[in-house]
């Protein structure tokens, strides 16, 4: 643990001067600025404005992964060509570090989105209609349900550089909003840009208390979800152990 604690620091200290920290902080403000515009002039019930939210943010959501997956495999690039990484002791705990601390930015981010979006949704005239507590079972949702996509992002981002990990995040966010209409039904529990937009949403209507009954469809999205952020996760260390600083951009 010890080990892992000095990898952690390293990464952060690393990426303190980047854009990674901005990335995950103006992410939270634009996308809650956009739903606070949003609720201003549109004609729709407060309800409504609130599923906008998460559903903006589970679209925007695949996107802003493979940016800062990016940042930190182009870090790693800039600094020595991967080599850095490669010659630490455990490239086990060097991975884990980085994708923990992917992860834990990610989950800042989040809240963060609830607690600003909490706090000035009243200022559009827009009723709350929960307690902000309510909300972080939504949030929670969405980005647990997105964690695979940490580990493919890393994957994709060391292995074959910024166009493909960027354009790979930028289909992701089309396929969660396409995912989102009448073209996912019977579909979006078995592609992973389905899960963030559909499970917040059951998520939401759950604590609106709208959802009565926990449907066969929701059960099996939440078992593969579950299975598959486990299976990325094993590929991810499985695929580091082999990593030989290698990418296809070069």
């Amino acid at each position: 643990m010890i080990e892992l604690y000095h990898y952690l620091k390293s990464d952060f200290y690393k990426l303190r001067n980047s854009s990674f920290f901005w990335i995950h902080v103006l992410f939270p403000f634009l996308g809650v600025a956009l739903v606070l515009l949003y609720a201003t002039f549109a004609a729709v019930n407060d309800i409504n404005k609130i599923a906008v939210f998460f559903q903006l943010f589970a679209i925007a959501y695949p996107f802003v992964i493979s940016i800062v997956c990016e940042t930190i495999a182009g870090q790693e690039n800039r600094a020595g060509h991967y080599q850095n990484i490669l010659v630490l002791r455990s490239k086990t705990k060097a991975i884990l570090s980085k994708f923990l601390l992917l992860i834990a930015a990610g989950l800042l981010a989040v809240l963060l989105s609830i607690f600003l979006f909490a706090l000035l949704l009243p200022a559009t005239g827009t009723k709350l209609l929960l307690p902000t507590s309510s909300l972080v079972l939504p949030a929670l949702i969405l980005w647990s349900s997105n964690i695979l996509l940490y580990a493919l992002s890393i994957i994709l981002a060391f292995r074959f550089g910024r166009t493909v990990c960027i354009g790979m995040g930028a289909i992701g966010s089309l396929l969660a909003a396409l995912l989102q209409t009448g073209l996912g039904t019977g579909l979006w529990f078995v592609l992973p840009y389905g899960f963030g937009i559909h499970l917040s949403d059951f998520a939401l209507q759950f604590a609106l208390q709208d959802l009565t009954a926990v449907s066969a469809e929701l059960k099996f999205g939440i078992s593969m979800c579950a299975g598959m952020t486990v299976l990325f996760i094993v590929i991810l260390f499985v695929w580091f152990l082999r990593y030989e600083g290698k990418c296809t951009n070069e």
